[in-house]
């Protein structure tokens, strides 16, 4: 069995100091068998450690002095390792509050994300673009200096005002259906006054949806409404959701509840595109 020199460490054949190397006078055992050490107070798990007198620094084999604070007295002692030291942490350990959190965040975008994917949610950016069309005659913001966005307004509350008389609930502007709705109405100009081309049925279709379907278009000229100088946005909307309601036929109790409206004016004329969607 191989000794080693209890000051510096170095091998030995034989227990026969002084040693080679540093001169001290006293071997020890180099190998302590595994017997050994699972006997006593630190049981199967313990280890043989050198630890230092004065500071406490746990070194793996006799070989002072302390390499934290000089001392040149080790002791030796038995060190127990607790098995869970030497195990991994498992998945679930390592799942904090925050880990959690944001997968649950993750997951919840995973599943948006497919609805949107498949259409059965609309998500920014994922949807149909509207197309602008371009070179539409006539003016699209305003007819002798009254705006034209006004008199939608005025238009829906009207319309809204005999639904309520009615019974029925209120309709509700969607941003996405004024878009279709001036995209239609802007085609429709266009191919009436400068030759342009029919919108396509399966592109509308695709623009609206599938609960979504064309409910008015009229052209009104404007002499029928009375417009003057004293018109102003919200009585030219009445008078153009009356005509809409008395000669074109339009419904008002209808239980569609989502609108898109758009009112241009061009040759003499106000155009105006409505869509009314179930929701």
């Amino acid at each position: 069995m191989e000794w080693r020199c209890e000051w510096c460490g170095k091998p030995h054949e034989e227990n026969d100091p002084p040693c080679d190397n540093c001169g001290h006078g006293q071997f020890e055992k180099a190998v302590v068998p595994r017997t050994d050490l699972a006997e006593g107070e630190g049981g199967p798990e313990a280890t043989l450690v050198w630890v230092c007198t004065e500071c406490g620094r746990e070194h793996p084999k006799h070989a002072p002095p302390c390499s934290r604070c000089g001392n040149a007295t080790l002791e030796k002692q038995r060190q127990r390792v607790d098995e869970s030291e030497l195990s991994a942490p498992g998945y679930v350990d390592l799942l904090t509050p925050q880990y959690a959190a944001l997968i649950g965040i993750a997951a919840v975008f995973a599943v948006v994300l497919a609805l949107g994917v498949t259409g059965v949610v609309d998500l920014p950016g994922m949807g149909t673009d509207v197309p602008d069309v371009e070179d539409v005659p006539g003016n699209a913001t305003a007819v002798d200096g009254i705006p034209l966005a006004a008199v939608e307004d005025a238009y829906v509350d009207e319309l809204n005002d005999q639904r309520e008389a009615r019974g029925v609930e209120r309709l509700e502007r969607a941003e996405g259906l004024d878009e279709v709705a001036t995209f239609f109405n802007q085609r429709q100009v266009k191919r009436t006054l400068a030759g342009g081309d029919p919108i396509e049925t399966g592109t509308l279709n695709d623009l609206l949806g599938r609960e979504c379907r064309t409910d008015s278009e009229v052209d009104i000229e404007l002499a029928s409404v009375g417009l003057d100088e004293g018109t102003d946005a919200e009585e030219l909307g009445t008078l153009l959701a009356t005509d809409v309601v008395e000669d074109e036929g339009w419904r008002p109790d209808s239980t569609r509840r989502t609108t898109g409206v758009d009112v241009h004016s061009a040759g003499g004329q106000l155009y105006l595109t409505q869509f009314v969607c179930e929701s």
